[in-house]
């Protein structure tokens, strides 16, 4: 009962520390840097860059916000829902997890209170989408989440049917 509050607790620091980096470099950034206007950030690697996205990753679905919200917050909810059923599951899972949800949080704090994403990272060495601290925690979180189910779900799934079973054998 101890570890699962601890993970729980942890699950819980980790969404509201990520949560609040990335509405704080959202808020810099609208406050700092106008719509458009580029800042080199890392010369000859990433530049801030203030733009605004009404829809999903690249853009997409734009035209269609309140699908996207919607399925935005069943995933999120699904989340929570999964993090408090398998707290008990590898720390790996949790703290994928838990950036996942802190990600998909702070960009729909933005789409309710802005209508849009503040994005603002850009990688000046190749074309790529530019993005905010949310993203990259979703991205890390998807990274990690992909490296527990690879090397991690079987080995854990082969301890909790040895869990079960000793407590089966000792209940009888």
């Amino acid at each position: 009962m101890r570890e699962m509050q601890k993970r729980s607790t942890l699950a819980g620091a980790i969404t509201i520390i990520i949560v609040t980096l990335d509405q704080l470099t959202k808020y810099l950034v609208t406050q700092y840097i106008n719509i458009g206007e580029k800042v080199d950030f890392i010369p000859f690697f990433i530049n801030l860059t203030h733009v605004e996205n009404e829809g999903a990753s690249f853009g997409m679905f734009a035209e269609h916000r309140w699908i996207f919200m919607l399925l935005s917050s069943v995933a999120i909810i699904g989340i929570i829902v999964f993090i408090i059923k398998y707290n008990k599951q590898h720390i790996l899972l949790t703290i994928s997890l838990s950036f996942i949800l802190a990600g998909g949080i702070g960009n729909m704090i933005d789409r309710i209170f802005r209508y849009t994403v503040v994005d603002f990272f850009e990688f000046t060495f190749v074309e790529f989408a530019i993005f905010n601290v949310a993203d990259m925690f979703i991205t890390f979180g998807a990274i990690m989440l992909g490296v527990y189910v690879v090397f991690f779900e079987k080995k854990t799934e082969a301890k909790d049917k040895v869990r079960k079973s000793d407590d089966t054998t000792n209940l009888t």
